[in-house]
């Protein structure tokens, strides 16, 4: 099978997802949200809302270091706009 798909789709993609990323994480982080875990339970003595910040908080962290890679590498093979001379001087 030919692949036939666009070449930046894969840095379109890695940069889409880069960008929601951020929004994703606003959204957990959110006081109504939040809300849902700040009950009286508590999981091995930790509150709930605690094991959830952190949870988000490390999934965050962990997503955005996967992204990290493939990103890297997509932007660098991704084709420049601008040529490799030098500006014009002034």
């Amino acid at each position: 099978m030919t692949n036939d798909r666009d070449p930046d789709l894969e840095r379109r993609r890695f940069s889409d997802a880069a960008m929601v990323l951020p929004f994703a994480g606003v959204f957990l982080l959110m006081p109504p949200f939040i809300q849902i875990f700040a009950t009286d339970s508590a999981l091995a003595g930790i509150p709930l809302i605690v094991l959830y910040l952190f949870a988000v908080w490390f999934a965050l962290i962990l997503i955005a270091w996967r992204l990290a890679g493939p990103l890297r590498r997509a932007m660098q093979t991704a084709p420049h706009s601008t040529s490799e001379t030098a500006p014009p001087e002034a």
